[in-house]
């Protein structure tokens, strides 16, 4: 056994060395620590004379109901004075007590009679409202009177001192109503001085606030009423009142209210709590930390658990905790019945760890023994609370007189000297939180009421600390055993669940999704080692027990027994899991990767720098481990995000990102949640839960990763000696976000829930430190491209999101740190930032060639310029082509897309290799470099594919002067109403015998634009008005004469990676057929060809026609007109600016369209040819061909074309209009061919989607096309 679950006090951070774990001296019991109203008025209490029972009879009023009689001395002159008081004269809204005053007839008044030797005094009591007054004590001279803070009581002052004769003195109190009816129920004591017995009674207050380890409402209320639930609202009872209270709050949640207090909550729940231990109102009982169920792990988790919780409540609040609750009060024996499951007999995890008793329940565990005295484990010594059912059941069910007659009872009885009656119970039923609300509506105010009571009444009841009674010997019970068992409503004598503890191994059987279950507890058999819950905690266990003891495997302990919490909890009995109850139990195995980082931290690696995929969390699928001797980072394959990073160093060895131990509020799986948010995750595209390829790399003493999904590759890599992680992202001209949630110190976070912002003004550098160890965590940018977005924030977790586009690079720094200095200025930091420099040349993403113009269009991940023509070839089946030397650039440069205008002998070289077989670009080192000069790296065999395309003009989203030489232009004047970034310059056409080219000019910004074609103007055969269409409707409709569109072009160009075009044949003024796949069309969405930028298009002839190739009717005309649109579904409108410009009409409505002649001498072709046909050789890219149907409910097959003689690695995926991923549908290899895949309309968690447009994002060999789908309901 080598890591023997410790207490870790965090290099000292919290001031607690050790605990005494002595029982000490037994104490005076506690009492209401503030003046009561009658001592605060003067009067000092001489006897209890009497206390009645209450509530006795529903015949009977609150205000005529006589609680207790006492007698007191005025200070100032010597005077006696009885004091009287009543179950309610102010009943304070609690609707029990409103409830048995309607019940008793609703009395108005109240006649209260005393009767002595020598006395004989009456008061009548009147209604004010809900208030009962004394009419007498408003008289001059009356001897009644009342207390200020003393709601429900009279005073007398009396003519004569009772004790001055030396003889009894009698006294009866009676008392009458008057109900409209008539006359009333009535009351009436007889008393003495001096007193017949002992009048008192003793009671105990015990809340229990339980939750995990996140945001929570529980502290200050539900929104809905702030003011009247919550746990506040209790501590403002007891602050208020002076009475002690006992309070319990979880481990977990004493974290969870550390850290809202350090993070904007402006009540300091745990500081109010110390302010209580220091006045004398608050005592504070301990439990398990985490709040598993005990008795079914292991006797060396328990301790731990219990050692760590006691210290957390020394060091939090000052108070060295006596008492414990027991986690659901679960109470079992390891043999017996029920004993299924149970590990560990928890009767030894308590007294070694300073505890002296335990609170279990009176009708189960202490059953056939006196619920108001506190008993003694038989062998043990451990001291056994009872829990009084009835007593706690009234007040959390609002009947505060019932529990008030229960110590009344034992107070009139004679007993109460030596008995204790505890309430013990959930505050959240206190609270009126979560579910409670609506169960416990009146406990608020029925435990306010009865804490006041405690108050004023404290004369004879008398409220206690649990540690005090234990020592009181008057409340010693009996030497027992506990029977086994918890409390009835989940199981009772049947054990936990019921059955033999039903709930429990229910539970451990169950294999969670994350470990490939199929969601019904068994193994669905695709993927993960489908281990249930029960081998997850118990080889988690074991791990950690094998780990070295070191700081990383002490937060592998926190991750395991938090994630244990309330261990196989159920809805009900016989009921499911619950849901948040998978959540935690899913993360269990994540305690895993720490047990294995604290073997690295311990030095155990014989390999100082490696990189290697291996099951680090048990759940049967890989994870990439990337290390040096500084730093140990691990990263999931799902989103490819780096989910954990441990530190070591000079004299330390720790955590840097994870948070495994806070709430999984939103997963069961190893996804990101609000509390989660792994570092390097990709949020917008939304891949951050999208399976991304991993590759790994070793090289002397570096190491690296590479993952790769759609257009994202990104490069992690490692050197020896490095405190950071370089980091190399490719994303394509997009813009990409990306988050980074950072936790440094883990174990430190759970004790003190700190962290101190790094950041300097010019946002070279950015993220948290934890002051108390020094570990930092930040992401340094520097000049790599990546600039800084914004902040984010979960529970004990900050971190930062950055953004970038192309190429960017930056370093994740973590370990030691100076704190931050003037401005921010952190010198580790700064030196990083300085030497972080951009590095990384152009890399080559796609290559197509163009026979018919002798153009090669090589696109690249970032803006690039020719360095070297001969660096570039392309290599067929029978040669490799080298461009010569004097290869131009056509356009600007550096740019995302370089046209090279290719010679006429070396474009036949390469017609003849394209001829024979797929053809691949090959690139030396140095023939491209981007803005700053940086060169690309060789790129060889196997090469890139490149796509030969048979147009006459480049369709590329470049409209190049040259490439459209000859085309009939309509020049759009500067008119939009939406600016210049919303513009459409002009519309060309151009033909040759196999296609139309059309061309839209110009930019928009956050919008689209639509081209709508009429290929029979004048005919009436096409669509005037578009208002229904199912696909693009913008609210068109046309007017201009003879114009009727048959076809619609439109291009979403929102500068995102989801931006996309297609082409639709208009059937009806409702329906389109989609003729995408059969046309080529380009668009520069992110305006990388500046005033060049627009949407190329070429449509095959007979695509618009159907009469076949380079075939069109006689006398042939097209008419177009495009137009600017916004693009909210389905409220999108028409609008901005259109080409030609509107002659009266306002968009939507269009009255104006251009007319162009194809066939001007009636021949049946095309006019004129620019360019000679070329034989085109095979394609070897992929096609997204037209979903079928489209629109469609509730499903559609998604068509796609693998071309040329080799497969391909697929990944095909819909996306919504936001951006965000929906479902993928394929990612694999295929071979050349069509295929075709199944869209059911729900995404990846099988869950129906909205209506509204989707994309298709198909990507391979280098090439990425999106298509619309319309999903209709």
């Amino acid at each position: 056994m080598r890591a023997r679950p410790r207490p870790l006090l965090y290099l000292c951070a919290v001031p607690l060395c050790a605990l005494a774990v002595l029982m000490a001296a037994a104490t005076s019991p506690t009492l209401a620590a503030t003046t009561t109203p009658a001592r605060a008025a003067g009067l000092v209490l001489q006897q209890v004379l009497a206390v009645d029972r209450v509530a006795e009879s529903p015949a009977l009023a609150p205000a005529a109901d006589l609680l207790a009689v006492e007698l007191h001395r005025r200070e100032s002159d010597g005077r006696s004075v009885l004091r009287i008081s009543f179950l309610a004269l102010d009943p304070a809204d609690v609707p029990s007590l409103l409830a048995a005053q309607a019940a008793a007839g609703d009395p108005d008044a109240v006649r209260l009679a005393i009767a002595a030797p020598g006395l004989a005094q009456e008061a009548v009591l009147v209604r004010d409202g809900d208030r009962w007054l004394a009419q007498a004590d408003k008289r001059p001279g009356s001897g009644w009177f009342t207390v200020p803070g003393d709601a429900d009581a009279v005073y007398l002052d009396l003519p004569n001192d009772p004790a001055a004769s030396g003889a009894a003195w009698p006294v009866t109190v009676t008392t009458t109503t008057t109900t409209i009816g008539g006359a009333g129920a009535g009351d009436r004591v007889d008393a003495s001085y001096p007193a017949d017995k002992a009048y008192e009674a003793h009671c105990a207050l015990v809340l229990h606030g339980n939750q995990g380890l996140g945001y929570t409402d529980v502290l200050h209320g539900r929104s809905d009423d702030l003011a009247g639930s919550g746990f506040d609202e209790a501590l403002q009872a007891h602050q208020g009142t002076g009475v002690p209270g006992n309070f319990h709050l979880s481990g977990t949640l004493m974290t969870a209210a550390e850290w809202a207090a350090r993070n904007g909550d402006p009540v300091d729940f745990n500081a109010w709590l110390a302010t209580g231990v220091s006045a004398g109102w608050a005592g504070m009982v301990t439990s398990a930390y985490g709040q598993h169920i005990m008795p079914f792990v292991n006797n060396e988790m328990n301790d731990w658990a219990v050692e760590i919780q006691a210290q957390m409540v020394q060091a939090r609040y000052g108070y060295t905790p006596r008492v414990a609750w027991v986690p659901e009060r679960v109470w079992l024996n390891t043999s017996g019945y029920p004993s299924s499951g149970v590990n560990d007999w928890i009767g030894d995890n308590w007294q070694s760890h300073g505890i002296w008793g335990v609170i279990l329940d009176d009708d189960v565990h202490l059953a056939g023994h006196d619920n108001h005295r506190i008993h003694t484990l038989s062998g043990n010594g451990l001291r056994l609370v009872p829990r009084d059912r009835n007593f706690t059941g009234n007040i959390i069910g609002g009947n505060g007189q019932g529990s008030l007659d229960i110590l009344t009872g034992l107070a009139a009885g004679g007993l109460g000297q030596y008995r204790i009656a505890v309430l013990a119970e959930d505050w959240e039923a206190i609270g009126e939180m979560g579910g409670w609300a609506s169960i416990t509506p009146n406990a608020k105010e029925t435990y306010d009421w009865f804490v006041g009571k405690c108050a004023t009444e404290s004369a004879w009841l008398h409220t206690w600390k649990l540690a005090d009674a234990m020592s009181n010997p008057d409340f010693t019970g009996d030497t027992m055993t506990v029977t086994p068992g918890t409390y009835t409503e989940i199981g009772g004598g049947g054990g936990y669940g019921g059955g033999d503890n039903g709930w429990y191994n229910h539970w451990a059987g169950w294999v969670p999704t994350a470990n490939g279950g199929n969601s019904s507890g068994a193994c669905a058999g695709t993927g993960g080692n489908c281990k249930s819950y029960g081998t997850l905690w118990n080889e988690a266990y074991g791990a950690l027990m094998s780990a070295p003891d070191n700081n990383v495997s002490q937060a592998g302990w926190y991750v395991l027994m938090t994630n244990l919490h309330e261990t196989a909890w159920h809805d009900y009995m016989g009921g499911p899991i619950s849901g948040w109850q998978h959540k935690y139990s899913a993360h269990i195995k994540n305690a895993m990767v720490y047990a294995e980082a604290a073997h690295w931290a311990n030095g155990e690696y014989a390999t100082a720098t490696n990189a290697y995929l291996s099951d680090l969390d048990n759940d049967g699928f890989q994870e990439a481990v990337l290390h040096n001797d500084r730093l140990f980072a691990v990263f999931e394959g799902t989103g490819g995000r780096l989910t954990h990073l441990f530190v070591r160093g000079s004299g330390y060895d720790d955590t840097a990102i994870g948070v495994d131990n806070a709430y999984w509020s939103d997963t069961e799986g190893d996804y990101n949640d609000a509390n989660h948010v792994a570092a390097f995750s990709d949020v917008s595209p939304d891949y951050q839960h999208t399976g991304y390829a991993m590759s790994v790399t070793t090289s002397g003493g570096s190491a690296a990763l590479t993952l790769t999904h759609a257009e994202v590759s990104k490069t992690f890599s490692l050197a020896t000696g490095d405190p950071f992680v370089a980091a190399t992202y490719s994303v394509g001209p997009a813009t990409h976000w990306v988050k980074s949630g950072f936790s440094p110190s883990l174990v430190d976070l759970v004790w003190n829930a700190e962290m101190q912002r790094v950041w300097v003004g010019d946002a070279s550098y950015m993220g948290f430190r934890n002051p108390n160890t020094g570990i930092v965590t930040a992401l340094v940018l520097g000049d790599g491209g990546a600039a800084h977005q914004g902040e984010i924030s979960g529970t004990l977790m900050r971190g930062d999101e950055i953004r970038g586009s192309g190429v960017f690079q930056c370093l994740l720094y973590a370990g030691t740190a100076s704190a931050p200095g003037v401005g921010g200025e952190i010198a580790e930091l700064r030196t990083l930032s300085d030497n972080l420099q951009d590095s990384i040349g152009p890399a080559a993403q796609a290559a197509a060639w163009y026979p018919q113009t002798d153009r090669l269009v090589i696109g690249f991940d970032q803006p690039a310029s020719l360095a070297s023509a001969t660096g570039i070839s392309l290599a067929g089946p029978g040669a490799t082509v080298t461009l010569p030397a004097g290869t131009t650039v056509v356009g600007s440069q550096p740019s995302v897309s370089l046209t090279l205008a290719v010679d006429a002998v070396t474009a036949a070289l390469i017609d003849a290799q394209a001829a024979l077989g797929p053809v691949t670009l090959r690139l030396a080192a140095g023939a491209v470099t981007d803005a700053v000069l940086n060169a690309n790296l060789a790129l060889g065999a196997p090469g890139l594919p490149v796509s030969v395309l048979g147009t006459s003009v480049v369709i590329d989203g470049r409209v190049d002067a040259g490439e459209w030489a000859g085309a009939q232009v309509l020049d759009d004047a500067n008119d939009s109403a939406w600016t210049a970034t919303n513009e459409i310059d002009r519309l060309l056409v151009k033909w040759d015998s196999e296609y139309l080219y059309l061309a839209i000019d110009g930019q928009v910004s956050g919008n689209s634009w639509l081209l709508y074609l009429d290929v029979n103007p004048g005919s009436g055969s096409g669509q005037a008005n578009l208002t229904a269409i199912n696909a693009w409707e913008r609210g068109a409709q046309f007017t201009a004469p003879g114009f009727a569109p048959d076809f619609q072009y439109g291009c979403y160009q929102h500068q995102s990676q989801f931006d996309g075009d297609g082409f639709w044949q208009l059937l009806s003024p409702t329906t389109t057929q989609d003729r995408a796949g059969e046309i080529a069309s380009a668009f520069d969405s992110f305006h990388n060809f500046g005033a060049q930028s627009g949407s190329e298009i070429a449509i095959p002839w007979n695509t618009l026609y159907g009469l076949g190739a380079g075939v069109v009717p006689a006398g042939a005309q097209v008419a177009l007109v495009a137009s600017v649109c916004w693009d909210p579904e389905p409220a999108g409108s028409l609008g901005g600016d259109s080409a030609p410009s509107n002659l009266a009409a306002s968009l939507p409505l269009v009255d104006n369209a251009w007319a162009v002649t194809i066939d001007g001498n009636g021949d049946g072709v095309p006019d004129g040819t620019w360019v000679a046909d070329v034989p085109r050789p095979a394609a070897s890219g992929v096609r997204l061909l037209p979903n079928q149907p489209n629109p469609f409910n509730p499903s559609t097959f998604v068509v796609f074309a693998v071309e040329g003689g080799q497969g391909a690695d697929v990944d095909l995926a819909v996306y919504d209009m936001g951006g965000r991923h929906v479902r993928t549908l394929v990612a694999e290899h295929l071979e050349p061919g069509q295929h075709r895949r199944l869209w059911d309309g729900r995404d990846a968690r099988g869950r129906a989607v909205a209506a509204g447009t989707y994309f298709a994002r198909l990507s391979a060999r280098g090439q990425v096309v999106t298509r619309p789908l319309s999903l209709v309901k």
